[in-house]
């Protein structure tokens, strides 16, 4: 038992998307220790010397997630591609959800370079002050909307399946992978609910506490960590 989880961990830990989920949630498991068990300590020396550190892990996981991010880029233009390749569907649901796909990904890409140029004036290799000023600005409005269009993208992505499914149901082929991703769907639904107030929080500071914030995301990346070890344990194809 003991060996088949050190095995299901490695697997996770050997792709991005793995050891991406798996610094999102010790992100967040730093933040609540901060935020839940740290508050309990008197105030004094210590305290501000253990938020300190904890502030600068944060930071840390934060810029090595951007780096492990920059791989996803090609694969959202290799998607997008595809997309535009792919021969308007006559069903409307379809052809709207193929409409929402290019958009969507193309945003995504649009994202994505924002997050690079970003990281760039970090650490200094662009030395344009006011293009760091907007970047930083703009990316938690980025990632907001993002969130958002993930939530419509999966919501029309169901909507599509459950058409399949009643087809296949009417030719008597159950097309059990189409109803797998359909609960993986249904997951990704809940994390992203869980993930717009959590983004939001980024944009307004004020719409929403850090305490409910950290707790929202804290779920939402076991959502996500469980996912990614259904995935390598045969789970999920």
């Amino acid at each position: 038992m003991i060996l088949g989880t050190v095995t299901k961990i490695h697997k996770v830990n050997s792709t991005v998307l793995g050891q991406d989920r798996m610094i999102r949630t010790y992100t967040f498991l730093l933040r609540f220790f901060k935020l839940h068990l740290l508050r309990k300590m008197k105030s004094g020396e210590c305290l501000q010397m253990w938020q300190n550190k904890v502030d600068i892990i944060c930071s840390h996981f934060s810029m090595t997630r951007r780096i492990l991010r920059w791989s996803r880029t090609a694969f959202y233009i290799q998607i997008l591609m595809n997309k535009l390749k792919q021969q308007s569907s006559k069903n409307e649901l379809k052809y709207y959800r193929n409409l929402n796909d290019v958009l969507f990904y193309a945003y995504l890409i649009l994202t994505d370079v924002n997050d690079l140029i970003f990281w760039m004036c970090q650490i200094g290799l662009c030395r344009n002050v006011k293009l760091l000023l907007i970047t930083k600005e703009i990316s938690p409005k980025f990632y907001f909307a993002e969130c958002i269009g993930w939530f419509i993208t999966l919501c029309l992505e169901y909507r599509v399946n459950q058409q399949e499914i009643y087809k296949s149901q009417v030719q008597n082929d159950p097309k059990n992978k189409i109803k797998t991703r359909q609960i993986q769907i249904l997951q990704n639904l809940v994390k992203y609910s869980l993930d717009i107030p959590v983004s939001y929080s980024y944009v307004n500071t004020k719409a929403i506490s850090q305490e409910k914030a950290v707790i929202l995301g804290t779920i939402s990346s076991f959502i996500s960590l469980y996912q990614t070890f259904q995935q390598h344990s045969g789970g999920f194809q």
